[in-house]
């Protein structure tokens, strides 16, 4: 379980080998939010998605919420499924698949040219568009933190993008 990078943030993040759990705390409103997703989801998207939601729902819905508090009635709050469902882009917001920018016979003349080395490499063949990073992880037998960083890096030298 880790606690959102700002000290004041209530924002607490669960995974698990198949899920992720994001759990957020709206202080203004009093609601916790929370979102169960594939573990290969990007975390840092569902938590912005996460932040989208609480804020525009209290913007919406701030008087509703203190009639709900008194009486429990939510049909008010059905129209903002809607809502929900354009911030999350029907569920795809937070996939991350990237793609080679480049072909796979360049890439071993990078190498020799000393921009990637053979761990990078691997990582890169693994970007087919079709597998997630942590997919790429688990193959490569590396922790998700790692293949992070290496795409990052690739991303930097545009041979993949997300």
């Amino acid at each position: 379980m880790v606690k959102g990078k700002n000290g004041d943030d209530m924002t607490r993040i669960v995974e698990s080998e198949n899920s992720t759990i994001i759990i957020v705390y709206h202080p203004p409103s009093r609601i916790l939010y929370c979102s169960i997703s594939d573990a290969d989801d990007d975390i840092d998207k569902l938590v912005g998605v996460m932040n989208k939601i609480s804020n525009r729902f209290w913007k919406k819905h701030q008087s509703d919420i203190k009639l709900f508090r008194t009486t429990s009635e939510k049909s008010r709050f059905q129209t903002f499924i809607a809502d929900i469902e354009n911030i999350c882009q029907g569920g795809k917001v937070a996939e991350v698949f990237p793609r080679l920018l480049i072909g796979e016979n360049v890439l071993p003349k990078i190498v020799s040219m000393g921009m990637i080395d053979e761990e990078e490499l691997r990582v890169a063949l693994k970007c087919t568009g079709k597998t997630s990073p942590l997919r790429i992880a688990r193959e490569l037998v590396k922790s998700r933190n790692d293949v992070n960083n290496i795409l990052k890096k690739l991303e930097q030298l545009d041979i993949v993008n997300f």
